[in-house]
């Protein structure tokens, strides 16, 4: 079996989304010092409480890198369309789950309490590097193809 650097990139890709959903997302202050943690599953407010409204964000993640590695094992039977399609699925994914983490941004910032300061984590960068992975794994699965098509159209038999 051949190592390809797709393969590298699918499981980089799912490495980091395992590490953003175990890590807090921000952290947002608000003018009284009351501070609200949103994680990938859980919400805790100033007062203590926990809400899970916020779960959707984690459930996209998991399905991500449920999905990056199901493209690892297609890699491993070099089905280049698969791979290709579990890329942009992934893509897709996590673009829908920064549009989720926006839209929970601003209602976080509109409730009864103006927040102040947003403090972002690192880990909140873990789905876009993922996203870059995975269009470098599609370009790398899809050179890979071409370069396995031209050495297979270049070889003829003689008569």
């Amino acid at each position: 079996m051949k190592f390809r650097f797709y393969q590298l990139y699918f499981v980089l890709a799912a490495v980091l989304l395992v590490a953003a959903m175990c890590n807090s997302l921000l952290y947002a202050l608000a003018p009284n010092g009351a501070t609200y943690t949103v994680g990938n599953f859980s919400l805790t407010c100033p007062d203590g409480s926990t809400s899970y409204s916020v779960v959707a964000l984690g459930v996209v993640l998991i399905v991500a890198a449920v999905v990056n590695a199901f493209g690892l094992l297609v890699s491993l039977f070099s089905n280049f369309e698969l791979q290709k399609r579990s890329s942009i699925l992934s893509v897709l994914l996590l673009t829908g789950y920064y549009i989720l983490l926006l839209i929970y941004i601003l209602l976080i910032i509109n409730s009864d309490e103006t927040v102040a300061t947003l403090s972002f984590e690192a880990a909140i960068m873990f789905p876009f590097t993922a996203i870059v992975l995975n269009v470098l794994s599609f370009l790398s699965a899809r050179r890979t193809e071409a370069k396995i098509l031209a050495k297979a159209s270049g070889f003829r038999l003689r008569d």
